[in-house]
């Protein structure tokens, strides 16, 4: 190409718009119109000839193809001089050309021969300069492709004389279709990818990105090219954000790695990405940019959160587990003492009566051991029933069930029910586990009604971020969680005066909801009443 460049400032020293110019003086006399424009035409040609030593001797400085040409119509031109490169370039001698340019457009390919001849016209009329790719087949060499370019100039006789230059470019059309090829297959292997890649430019605008990268935006690749993150519809704050970390990234002139990051998808979710931001230089420009990769972590930074909440619920099972443990130890040593104790009285009582009223005692200590240990064969069972047997439960439908269970408490004590429960709404749970739940919650909710009053239990549900919210609420006795709160849901905890109390219920009831990834809480005042706030966990 330097050659090219060195051809065009040469050429600028060819004047050939004086060549027609530098003619003999006009002849005198009488002369058609006809006579005066075939003289004029060979004046010029004569005029030509007399500079193609000079020509030759500059177009060897050239490369490819050099050339004179007079254009004397739309059809018909000559060449007055063609350099040796034509021999290259189309496989012809200056010779073939001198009467016309007829070998060269056999040359021509004959998907291009169209194109180019009407390249060529348009150039003559309008004297515009010819520029043109095209291919040509020759003998030798076959396939090859050149580039044209030609200026003319019109002369007072209505004719033009220009002058142009044909070089190959095969080698430059190859390279540049290896190119194109390359490009392709690097394009479609940053698309192949998930993750966003994707350059900016110090104004936080995009220079090129890859298929996820626009996807993530709802575009095609093209369609994000010169826009930043605002028009992309992130907030200004976000775009701001982003644009300062790039700005360190090229200040410092080092990798930016940023682990996680949490981000609002246009679709409303949350996704959580790791960035990796690297300086980078533009090919054309050689300004300053910045490449980032970024990593969808959304599902890793998931499975994170649930070993976390896991790891949070295995501690509270521990604990629960250390608290049945230390009172099941304090309940069976205390029967076992007792039993103990009663034994060793009744081996050293001599009266008969002593003797049987030691027995009573000792049978009473024997019920009270089977009721504990009942109680804590209960709890066992309620805990370790496996939570993974899930099926598809109506909500309100459950709730019937269990009031059926309870029907005679109700018609005994006239309970009213106040319900707001959708009928559509289902989760998947463990059958046992909400049987259970809701079983405790109303039968409590019955056994501590308060006695100046009709008992009216009220029941709200709802379904928020796939987990079913569940409230029952009471007028009953209500419960001083000042005094009680921290000892509510503990085993053999009970807060009033009920014969039937044992304190395991709501224990139970606590277990079986944290098990299932839920969680239970309550609002209570003494004298008023108590409202159970249940989080149900839905399964998947």
């Amino acid at each position: 190409m330097n050659r090219v460049n060195d051809y065009k400032e040469k050429s600028k020293m060819i004047e050939f718009a004086n060549v027609a110019n530098e003619r003999k003086p006009a002849v005198t006399g009488r002369r058609t119109e006809t006579d005066l424009k075939s003289n004029s035409i060979k004046e010029a040609d004569t005029n030509l000839l007399d500079n193609c030593k000079t020509l030759s001797l500059l177009s060897e400085q050239i490369p490819g193809f050099f050339y004179l040409y007079h254009q004397i119509s739309d059809g018909n031109a000559k060449f007055p001089f063609a350099s040796h490169g034509i021999r290259d370039i189309y496989e012809l001698d200056p010779e073939d050309v001198t009467e016309g340019f007829g070998p060269i457009i056999k040359r021509i390919h004959k998907n291009d021969l169209e194109r180019v001849i009407q390249s060529i016209r348009e150039s003559a009329q309008t004297l515009k300069t010819w520029e043109c790719e095209y291919r040509v087949i020759l003998p030798k060499k076959g396939l090859r492709w050149l580039r044209g370019k030609a200026k003319s100039e019109r002369q007072p006789d209505g004719t033009a004389i220009g002058i142009g230059y044909v070089i190959d470019i095969t080698e430059e059309k190859s390279s540049a279709l290896k190119n194109a090829r390359l490009r392709k297959q690097f394009q479609a292997v940053l698309d192949s990818v998930p993750n966003f890649i994707y350059v900016k430019d110090l104004e936080g605008k995009y220079l090129m990105a890859n298929k996820s990268s626009a996807e993530y935006f709802g575009l095609d690749p093209e369609e994000i090219v010169g826009k930043n993150n605002f028009d992309l519809g992130l907030s200004r704050e976000l775009d701001q954000a982003c644009k300062e970390s790039d700005e360190k990234v090229i200040k410092n002139r080092e990798p930016l790695f940023i682990p996680e990051e949490k981000f609002i998808r246009s679709d409303g979710t949350e996704g959580w990405y790791q960035t990796i931001k690297v300086p980078f230089k533009q090919i054309d420009t050689n300004s300053p940019a910045v490449l980032s990769v970024v990593t969808d972590i959304t599902k890793i930074k998931t499975k994170e959160i649930e070993l976390g909440n896991s790891h949070d619920i295995i501690v509270e099972q521990n604990k629960r587990l250390m608290n049945f443990a230390h009172i099941a130890s304090h309940n069976l040593r205390n029967h076992s003492g007792n039993i103990s104790m009663l034994l060793e009285l009744y081996d050293s009582s001599k009266s008969v009566e002593e003797q049987q009223e030691l027995l009573e005692l000792l049978h009473t200590a024997s019920n009270q051991l089977n009721e504990s240990i009942a109680d804590l064969n209960l709890i066992i069972d309620q805990q370790y029933k496996s939570s993974n047997e899930l099926i598809e439960i109506n909500l309100k439908d459950s709730v019937s069930e269990t009031k059926n269970i309870l029907a005679t408490e109700i018609l005994a004590h006239n309970v009213t029910f106040k319900e707001h429960l959708p009928n559509d709404l289902t989760l998947k749970y463990n059958p046992a586990y909400l049987e259970s739940i809701i079983l405790n919650l109303l039968s409590n909710a019955i056994k501590y009604r308060h006695p100046d009053r009709k008992p009216v239990i009220t029941l709200n549900a709802y379904e928020k971020d796939n987990k079913v919210h569940f409230e029952v609420s009471d007028n009953g006795l209500g419960i001083d969680l000042e005094k009680y709160g921290d000892k509510l849901f503990g085993m053999y905890k009970t807060f009033h005066d009920n014969e039937d109390s044992n304190g395991i219920g709501l224990y139970i009831t606590k277990n079986q909801v944290e098990s299932m990834g839920g969680s239970v809480d309550v609002v209570s005042e003494p004298g008023k009443g108590s409202t159970f706030k249940l989080i149900l966990a839905s399964g998947q």
